[in-house]
């Protein structure tokens, strides 16, 4: 009999991890002009998919609470060693992914705050958040399909 990870936070921080992540990918799309392109702000309720700075405020808004839940998950296995997690990347792959989305990121924020960045370093932060997102999903993705029920491990191993 298998236990489940150690979770701090448990079921909440799970989901606020979730939420985060979803809302950053979601809003990060719509960042690009695609929403009233491909006519989901067309769809009831999703009106608001195609105002940019809307979309903008709320990808700041996720990228604020994964940073947060982040921070605090680093704090606590820093205080308490090595820690089993349910939530949150567990290789430094993941680690590597959010870290390099944190460092481009916040690029551009200064640039949206009016430090100067060359268009060509703009191109090439943008590309790389862009690489980063996708790689981080795709990653995220692969992780979800290759997970199996218990049940089913238990038939394979027996």
């Amino acid at each position: 009999m298998s236990h489940a990870p150690a979770s701090p936070g448990g079921r909440v921080a799970r989901w606020l991890y979730g939420i985060a992540i979803g809302l950053a990918i979601f809003t990060g799309m719509a960042q690009m002009p695609i929403m009233k392109r491909y006519y989901i702000a067309d769809i009831p309720g999703l009106a608001w998919t195609a105002d940019y700075y809307t979309t903008s405020d709320l990808h700041y808004l996720a990228a604020a609470l994964l940073l947060a839940l982040l921070a605090w998950r680093l704090g606590l296995a820093a205080r308490a060693g090595q820690l089993s997690w349910s939530w949150g990347p567990r290789r430094a792959w993941g680690w590597t992914l959010l870290g390099l989305l944190a460092i481009t990121g916040a690029a551009k924020v200064a640039r949206n705050a009016g430090v100067f960045i060359t268009p060509t370093m703009m191109v090439v932060l943008d590309l790389a958040h862009l690489g980063a997102a996708m790689a981080f999903m795709f990653t995220g993705l692969g992780v979800l399909l290759r997970r199996q029920p218990a049940a089913a491990k238990a038939e394979q191993a027996g």
